[in-house]
C-alpha cells in the first residue's frame, strides 16, 4: 500500500515564509523603535530633543533592519561615561521587544 502525502499547506507556508519573515522583522524592527522612544521619555533623557527625533528603523535589505540614533551622544546615555551614570534606553527596549517576538512568529505560521 502506497501512502500519498498531501503537502497542500506545508507549501502554502513555504511559498510566504520569506514575505512572512521579512513582516515580522519589520513589525520588529519599529517595535523596538517605539519602545526605545518610550524609554527616552520615561528616562526623561530629553533636552532638546534631538535623541529622541533621530531615532529611527532603517531598512537595509530583505531581511535586516537597523534601529538606530543619529546622535553622537545616544551611546554614553546608554552605557555612562565617566561623569554620568548609565540611563539605558536601546537595551531595555530590545529585551523588552524580545518578549513579543513568540507573537510575531505566529504570524509566519497561520
Amino acid at each position: 500500500m502506497k501512502a500519498k502525502l498531501d503537502t497542500r499547506v506545508l507549501d502554502a507556508i513555504a511559498a510566504g515564509l520569506d514575505k512572512n519573515t521579512d513582516d515580522v522583522l519589520q513589525a520588529t524592527a519599529f517595535q523596538v523603535e517605539a519602545e526605545a522612544k518610550a524609554n527616552i521619555r520615561a528616562k526623561h533623557i530629553i533636552d532638546t530633543g534631538a535623541l529622541f527625533n533621530s531615532v529611527n528603523t532603517k531598512k537595509v535589505k530583505r531581511g535586516l533592519y537597523w534601529v538606530s540614533d543619529g546622535v553622537l551622544y545616544g551611546i554614553f546615555h546608554e552605557f555612562g561615561t565617566h561623569k554620568m551614570s548609565a540611563r539605558p534606553w536601546m537595551i531595555p527596549a530590545v529585551e523588552k521587544v524580545r518578549g513579543y517576538l513568540g507573537d510575531l512568529y505566529k504570524r509566519l505560521f497561520p
